[in-house]
């Protein structure tokens, strides 16, 4: 390690990927500090625990001050930054980007287990972690989000293990507009969906493409990808390399590893994956069709890591999933209500689509908080209400930061409402969010013929709403 025991600095250290980063390299012997802009929990008390020392608020002389040898810049960061600025003029200290940190100083030598893809791979690349684990691999892991499983999202390992990383197709820094899973150069690659997404950084789904088509040729001839065979975008990309070692995952009997025999109840999802070397029986504690893929990708890569074949049963009973993914935060007789990080008209529509698996005969309630800046604007807005029109009733929240997108491009919640209720039972648009849980409150308080379930999607806070129905899932009364 180029740096090891010396001193880093983490510009914009509150990030879940950036805070992580920093507390690995504590552990790792660093001596680590950063700044951020009004730094919340959790992030804040693991950073403290961790015996991390950072600045609320950025300045020049936070660098100073603290003395390092390698500044570690986040991607939420850019030009004007006071901090940023004084790199650049004083030239004194070295930078780089994250991901590019986190090859050089922990990866190169590691087997690297990357999990791709619009949606799902926080989920995939925590269960593929856990799942190494469990059977006694101590990988190490770099997760973008809260796998509850662990006590953070990012842990070195054993350095002789593989290292699972979530592979992130988002820009590097303000200096590297390059993906960041372009710097992580996989072993073994699982992409689960190619879809538009990010709206503030690519153009189109050809352009979301070129990104993957990228990563692609970083694969070596001795590595492995698992890609989603029922996805267009997947397929497309993977006929333009065959020199790579690539097998299709999914349902229908066309793909390399087939999803048969997908059943979920109350206590999760079973399904098999078949190939032509066998059948393996799967329980897992994850709801729908979607992570029963999930599931599979995951198991597909730790054993291809490992160099061994999928064993004829795997229990994935104990995973306990990744915060803010379809958690149950109150069920009674007569309701039962969920929040959902989704924020994409894909994953929004594999959830909804995992609730009516899970209660066939039940009311569904999609609530939206338009919280990113591709679901605050209008580029997605057509399969959006696609999605949305998978549930009974739809309550859609203001957009969380409307600021964000100039208003011409705005994302117009009360027009897609109008959209919707000609095949809605139920389709408002609420401009503020109390009313939104008041009209919710009264419909789950309702005598109702069906038993209805609410679905909080949301990848931001959706302020009132979810923190009312938390309050509900500690303890507090609904």
């Amino acid at each position: 390690m180029l740096f090891a025991r010396k001193r880093v600095y983490f510009l914009a250290i509150g990030g879940v990927a950036m805070g992580n980063g920093a507390i690995m390299a504590k552990a790792a012997g660093y001596a680590v500090g950063g700044s951020d802009r009004a730094i919340y929990g959790p992030m804040d008390g693991l950073l403290r625990d961790s015996g991390i020392t950072f600045f609320d608020g950025y300045g020049a002389e936070n660098i100073i001050r603290f003395g390092p040898d390698l500044v570690v810049v986040g991607n939420g960061v850019g030009r004007g930054n006071p901090e940023v600025e004084w790199l650049l003029d004083s030239e004194k200290i070295p930078f780089t980007s994250l991901p590019q940190f986190l090859f050089e100083h922990f990866l190169r030598d590691r087997h690297r287990i990357v999990i791709s893809g619009t949606h799902g791979k926080t989920t995939t690349a925590a269960l593929c972690a856990y799942y190494l684990r469990q059977n006694g691999i101590r990988a190490g892991y770099f997760i973008g989000g809260a796998p509850l499983d662990f006590p953070c999202g990012a842990d070195r390992g054993d350095g002789r293990a593989p290292f699972v990383l979530e592979g992130d197709e988002y820009d590097s820094a303000f200096f590297d507009k390059r993906s960041k899973f372009i710097h992580y150069r996989p072993n073994t690659l699982a992409i689960g969906t190619v879809e538009f997404d990010h709206a503030d950084i690519f153009r189109d789904l050809a352009d979301v493409e070129r990104t993957f088509d990228h990563l692609l040729r970083t694969i070596p001839r001795s590595g492995q990808i698992f890609y989603n065979g029922n996805c267009d975008s997947c397929r497309r990309l993977l006929a333009k390399f065959p020199w790579a070692k690539a097998h299709s995952v999914g349902l229908g009997r066309d793909s390399d590893f087939q999803i048969r025999n997908v059943a979920t109840g109350e206590s999760g999802t079973s399904w098999e994956i078949v190939s032509k070397s066998g059948a393996t029986a799967v329980r897992s504690s994850l709801i729908g069709e979607f992570n029963a893929r999930n599931g599979t990708m995951a198991l597909l890569a730790a054993h291809d890591a490992l160099g061994s074949d999928l064993p004829e049963a795997v229990d994935l009973g104990g995973f306990s999933g990744v915060r803010r993914r379809q958690r149950l935060l109150r069920r009674d007789g007569r309701c039962a209500v969920y929040e959902d990080f989704g924020h994409h008209p894909g994953a929004i529509r594999e959830v909804l689509r995992a609730m009516r698996s899970l209660y066939p005969d039940c009311e569904l309630i999609a609530c939206f908080e338009p919280a990113s800046l591709t679901a605050m604007g209008r580029t997605l807005e057509e399969e959006f209400a696609d999605a949305l029109s998978l549930a009974d009733r739809c309550l859609l929240g203001a957009l969380c930061r409307p600021e964000a997108v100039p208003e011409g491009e705005r994302l117009r919640p009360e027009e897609m409402a109008g959209r919707l209720r000609g095949k809605l039972r139920e389709a408002a648009a609420f401009a503020d969010n109390r009313e939104l849980l008041g009209r919710l409150r009264e419909l789950l308080s309702e005598d109702s013929e069906k038993f209805r379930v609410a679905v909080l999607f949301s990848n931001g806070p959706f302020e009132g709403v979810l923190s009312h129905w938390k309050e509900c899932a500690d303890g507090g009364t609904s």
